[in-house]
């Protein structure tokens, strides 16, 4: 049986720093270490359209 890691929180994978995309070091080690599939979620949208709600639904926590 493989052990499976658990993430405690979602991981931001690119991020906006200063106006340009950066790959975080952290999360892309985390993630190579994952040997069963691996599913990227991105959620777009205006201002207060309910993103954060929906990405909070989809890790499980109440809000």
């Amino acid at each position: 049986m493989s052990k499976t890691r658990l993430m405690p929180s979602p991981v931001c994978l690119v991020e906006n720093v200063n106006g340009s995309l950066n790959v975080n070091k952290d999360a892309l080690e985390f993630l190579s270490g994952i040997n069963e599939p691996v599913v990227v979620v991105s959620v777009v949208g205006l201002y207060r359209t309910g993103k954060s709600y929906l990405m909070n639904r989809l890790a499980g926590q109440q809000t």
